[in-house]
């Protein structure tokens, strides 16, 4: 029984357009946190990408799916913010210099 080994990371050497080399960093990052089994389709991708053969909508799409499968635990959570009216907030005061000067 033989292994298989996983993909390499393809390395370009014509990277002139700025926006190929975002892409690629994107799929680099992508490629470094992703399983074995999806380094192939991340290398499938970034070459259809490099060959016109795929517009960077679908490409970022792709990576993005393979980046957030990697990256399940941590998401955006909402912190809930409470505030006070300035009237309550003076109340509030008022009571607190109260208990100050008297327990003092």
């Amino acid at each position: 029984m033989s292994e298989e080994q996983a993909p390499e990371k393809i390395v370009f050497t014509d990277m002139t357009d700025f926006k190929f080399t975002a892409a690629y960093e994107a799929y680099s990052k992508a490629f470094d946190a992703a399983e074995p089994a999806v380094k192939g389709q991340l290398n499938d991708a970034v070459t259809k990408l490099h060959d016109g053969k795929m517009d960077y909508g679908l490409f970022y799409n792709t990576i993005n799916q393979h980046i957030q499968g990697a990256d399940r635990g941590s998401s955006f959570k909402r912190a809930r913010i409470e505030g006070q009216r300035k009237q309550e907030y003076n109340k509030d005061e008022r009571k607190r210099g109260r208990n100050e000067r008297y327990r003092g």
